[in-house]
């Protein structure tokens, strides 16, 4: 099989402008550190840390709009920001996968973020679950459209919960590559 790509789904324009006034708010902040009277010690490290976060957040924002799923013939690589993962289609519970709406009664319910960014119409990082799915605890998670997301098992110890343009192609695919 050749190597299949699966876009993940895009922010929507009121995501993308959240996340852009973030960026330019930690560029505000960057700008009255610079000006401000501090300090040359607590300057340096309070500019260093700011520059770090304006770089890590707009690195994100810039490659969030680059995720993708690679399926091969042996393997799915999700490839997200900060959380990129290899596994063989082994790990993964394709029978149990499916496409819900994170807003269902059968979806899986998060707890808490143990890892990871959350903004209004953005969540990717590490969940923990309130209720353990098959033999899963927590699930990692790059959600842009809670309706419409692909949850897929794993025998790793984790759900992937996927915001996929066309899950249920994906979902197809990976079916076939089990027969």
């Amino acid at each position: 099989m050749d190597t299949q790509v699966f876009l993940l789904t895009a922010f929507d324009a009121a995501t993308s402008a959240t996340f852009v006034s973030l960026l330019v708010g930690i560029g505000f902040i960057l700008i009255l550190l610079k000006i401000k009277p501090l300090p040359k010690g607590a300057k340096f490290a309070a500019l260093g840390m700011v520059i770090a976060v304006l770089g890590l957040l707009s690195w994100v924002f810039f490659k969030a709009h680059d995720a993708n799923i690679r399926v091969t013939s042996t393997s799915m690589t999700v490839d997200i920001p900060l959380y990129r993962t290899e596994l063989p289609l082994e790990s993964l519970l394709i029978s149990q996968a499916r496409i819900v709406s994170l807003d269902d009664a059968d979806a899986p319910q998060l707890s808490y973020r143990s890892n990871g960014v959350g903004l209004p119409g953005y969540r990717l990082g590490w969940f923990k679950l309130k209720d353990t799915i098959d033999n899963s605890d927590r699930a990692l998670l790059s959600v842009t459209n809670s309706n419409h997301v692909l949850v897929l098992p794993t025998t790793e110890g984790y759900l992937l919960i996927l915001s996929v343009e066309r899950a249920e192609s994906l979902l197809a695919l990976l079916l076939a590559s089990t027969l």
